[in-house]
């Protein structure tokens, strides 16, 4: 009778442990945009480097909109000519959208998620602004909270992450989609990285 007992019992966990492994699999895509925020008005609006257009356009919507009077263009990488050319896309973009070019800050030193958290608070600090609103696609927003969250604990500052409309992105099939599937698998990566190193 033990023996058959023990038997139900690890086929009932084996069973459970598919059944977790499952969820989390097939949920991981909105595991990871769930911090988005609906936009609000701050005093700042951030495109975070590494931009393929649609984060441009968020930002021009969020502008559009008046939520902000100011954008913060942000570029990714170490190649400065690289960088450059990122930042002056996305500026030639925005102005010829009708942002005024006097509108649009830049962050050249930033390299990474924690280095765009920290300069844009201590930009923030230096031109006491309140509040800025975060853009970046989708599966970044998990991580972005976790970073952004550390770097703004206890500062007074406030930051909303809001997600661009990136394209080809489905969160509840993120696995029909070898970009989405790079995309998610690259971000639980980083998530682990950004928690031992942050």
């Amino acid at each position: 009778m033990k023996r058959r007992t023990i038997a139900v019992w690890l086929v009932a966990i084996v069973l459970a442990g598919v059944i977790a492994l499952s969820a989390c699999f097939l949920g991981a895509g909105h595991f990871l945009e769930a911090p988005v925020q609906p936009p609000a008005r701050a005093d700042l609006i951030f495109a975070l480097g590494g931009d393929n257009g649609g984060r441009a356009a968020r930002v021009l919507e969020l502008y559009r909109k008046g939520l902000a009077p100011r954008v913060l263009l942000g570029a990714e990488g170490a190649h400065s000519k690289t960088r450059a050319a990122v930042l002056s896309w996305r500026a030639r973009y925005l102005i010829d959208e009708g942002i005024p070019e006097k509108a649009l800050l830049f962050d050249r030193r930033s390299v990474s998620t924690y280095e765009e958290a920290r300069n844009a608070l201590a930009l923030m600090r230096s031109e006491n602004l309140q509040r800025v609103l975060v853009v970046s696609d989708p599966p970044h927003m998990r991580r972005l909270a976790m970073v952004w969250g550390r770097v703004f604990a206890g500062s007074g500052k406030q930051f909303v992450l809001v997600a661009s409309d990136m394209e080809d992105w489905d969160a509840a099939h993120w696995w029909r989609i070898s970009s989405n599937a790079q995309y998610v698998f690259g971000e639980y990566l980083k998530l682990a990285y950004y928690l031992v190193q942050y």
